[in-house]
């Protein structure tokens, strides 16, 4: 294997505090494991979605089995009992722990009758996208992919039973001092996708007129254990749009099908069509409001919401000419603002 360190040092995946009331910054997390369950979460210090407040402290984790229901918790603690360290990855949010540097985390997290303790060892190295791509936009925003792609082990507790588990996973960290609101986008959809010996981590939604229409999208492509194209030039379109599983009286839509098109001559090129089978999570994020601050937000801002959706993709995308086609499942992140 590749030196796995080349790319992202322990400081990256540490602590980036900022004095910013706007300050926010989370280390996530996922694993797909061999039995078809699921787990997906975050460690979060300061509020990514509006109002800011940079005090917060807390976890959001989902288990999903594999009839695709989920079980979340998003649990709060006080500033007394988290810390991080600005050297290296090592987070603590009460009793649940994230630590480690390339190649090897560890993660552990207990709340009533669930939990985990799981390794992540990785199998594609690092990297940093956008100093890669765009330094400039660094200065407020940070994204860190310590992990493309990992090997994990351990053990996994859903509604009290015990479970050793073996699969395949992922870890990044988002640091920022705007709200996550604040990307030049509509919306923006976030995936990772394993195919052969090819990783697949991707964020794409259209542009706004405030950024002159240019997608706010970014994908980094690993052949085996070596990162080998990152690239701004594509965009993530919905369609044929459902307001299927959300509650009828907050209007909301979400589509069925998502189109990943890629033009970046040489570099990446191509298309993943992706079709929504299940929504399993979805949060209100006016849900906090009180009843009169959401009827005006609603009415005046947006009706901004998260969703995670199960999807099959069909890929058919050429990396540095070399052509990759697949079809499967998958599940992707989709953050709407407006």
């Amino acid at each position: 294997m590749s030196d796995l360190k080349q790319k992202v040092t322990p400081r990256d995946d540490a602590l980036h505090y900022d004095p910013n009331p706007s300050w926010w910054e989370w280390w996530y997390f996922d694993a797909d494991f061999d039995n078809d369950y699921l787990i997906v979460g975050t460690f979060h210090f300061g509020s990514p979605r509006l109002p800011a407040n940079p005090d917060a402290r807390f976890i959001e984790i989902s288990i999903v089995d594999p009839e695709g229901n989920s079980r979340l918790i998003r649990k709060r603690y006080s500033k007394e009992e988290c810390s991080a360290s600005e050297e290296t990855c090592d987070v603590v949010i009460g009793p649940h722990t994230f630590k480690g540097e390339i190649p090897q985390y560890k993660l552990y997290f207990s709340e009533g009758d669930q939990g985990c303790d799981l390794t992540f060892e990785s199998m594609v190295e690092g990297c940093n996208p956008i100093e890669e791509l765009d330094p400039g936009a660094s200065a407020y925003l940070g994204w860190v992919i310590a992990q493309p792609r990992a090997k994990v082990t351990g053990k996994l507790t859903v509604d009290g039973k015990t479970m050793n588990v073996t699969g395949e996973g992922y870890h990044d960290h988002n640091w920022s001092t705007a709200p996550l609101s604040g990307a030049a986008t509509d919306y923006f959809v976030w995936c990772r996708n394993f195919i052969g010996d090819y990783t697949f981590c991707w964020s794409a939604g259209p542009g706004t007129r405030k950024s002159g229409y240019i997608p706010a999208s970014r994908m980094v492509v690993a052949k085996k254990d070596k990162v080998v194209a990152i690239s701004r030039e594509g965009t993530a379109i919905g369609s044929n749009l459902t307001a299927e599983g959300i509650p009828e009286e907050l209007g909301l839509q979400h589509p069925q099908d998502i189109l990943l098109k890629w033009n970046d001559p040489g570099v990446i090129e191509g298309e993943i069509k992706f079709k929504v089978t299940k929504v399993v999570n979805f949060f209100d994020i006016h849900r906090r409001l009180k009843p009169f601050q959401k009827w005006f937000a609603r009415r005046y801002i947006g009706k901004p919401a998260y969703f995670r959706y199960f999807l099959t993709y069909d890929a058919d995308i050429e990396v540095k000419g070399e052509r990759v086609t697949g079809k499967g499942n998958a599940w992707c992140e989709h953050h709407k603002f407006l």
